[in-house]
């Protein structure tokens, strides 16, 4: 049986250690055109500028992590 949902997840920003010592990010965003049926073009248009804007910043935190580890294994050697 689905459940109705009141709320969706527009972006999701993951990071991840796992047992062998990766360290792992994942991002992901939901397709907004899909959702356009369901908002008036004003909140559509909205969503799409704050998603556009997060996306951005959350690849200089992704860019910014991988310099920071790229940094401490070249002074490790």
């Amino acid at each position: 049986m689905k459940t109705k949902r009141n709320e969706a997840q527009l972006l999701a920003y993951r990071l991840l250690y796992d047992k062998s010592g990766n360290l792992i990010t994942e991002r992901s965003k939901v397709d907004i055109e899909k959702l356009k049926k369901y908002m008036t073009l004003e909140e559509h248009e909205t969503l799409k500028v704050i998603i556009r804007e997060a996306s951005q910043k959350m690849d200089e935190i992704h860019n910014h992590i991988e310099a920071c580890l790229n940094a401490r294994v070249m002074n490790s050697k």
